[in-house]
């Protein structure tokens, strides 16, 4: 069983043999598909792999993003709370991935010491050491949260207070036409009517406004 699976896209493999060479010297063990041989059931022996492995490296560049391989393999990291995260080449990261933690390897060039070799390296050491990464924690948090959207709900009520308005209104007119209500009797309720529509008027700017704030956070 490898410490390591890395997860890349084949056209920077150049790329993952030097993060591969630099992991192996700090003395983790590494499975990568250049492990493969042209007998192995390649879907079974990856899964399998990845499984097993203590942490997942996905190597994010603007190939990997296109790939249905690497995406694969990084949900099942995810899924499985040992996902750490390179960004290769400045890509931007597909959803979810983009809301997670990431290290930028675009310059790195194989130095060991300080950013962003240092923090990989403890990245890793942790995942090996069986700690859940503060932000994967987080993550799995946030579908609880409501829709920023929410404010719709009080628009509908809003909606439905005035249709019973104006449902009120048609009466007092139908009331009208047949003699069943005098005249100032029904200037007075079309004044308390209008009033009424002009404060649910004015309920349903506000909350209009607080969706388009909330909605643009």
């Amino acid at each position: 069983m490898a410490d390591v699976f890395l997860s890349y896209a084949r056209p920077t493999r150049s790329r993952i043999e030097q993060i591969g060479d630099a992991l192996e010297s700090t003395g983790y063990s590494l499975w990568w598909d250049k492990a493969l041989t042209a007998s192995d059931d390649y879907a079974m022996v990856i899964e399998g792999q990845l499984d097993a492995a203590l942490c997942v490296v996905v190597a994010w560049s603007a190939q990997a993003r296109q790939s249905l391989w690497v995406r694969a393999e990084a949900n099942e990291a995810l899924d499985s709370g040992k996902l750490v995260q390179i960004n290769l080449d400045g890509t931007r990261l597909p959803l979810p991935f983009s809301v997670l933690h990431f290290l930028d390897f675009a310059r790195w060039r194989g130095e060991r010491q300080g950013s962003p070799w240092s923090e990989f390296d403890a990245r890793v050491a942790s995942q090996l050491r069986g700690e859940k990464a503060a932000d994967a924690a987080t993550f799995a948090a946030e579908p609880v949260r409501g829709p920023a959207l929410q404010g719709f709900g009080k628009m509908a009520l809003i909606g439905w207070a005035s249709i019973a308005v104006a449902a009120l209104m048609a009466v007092a007119i139908a009331l009208v036409a047949s003699g069943g209500m005098a005249p100032a009797t029904f200037s007075a309720v079309a004044l308390v009517g209008l009033g009424v529509a002009a404060i649910l008027l004015a309920l349903a700017a506000f909350v209009l406004i607080r969706i388009s704030m909330a909605s643009r956070r």
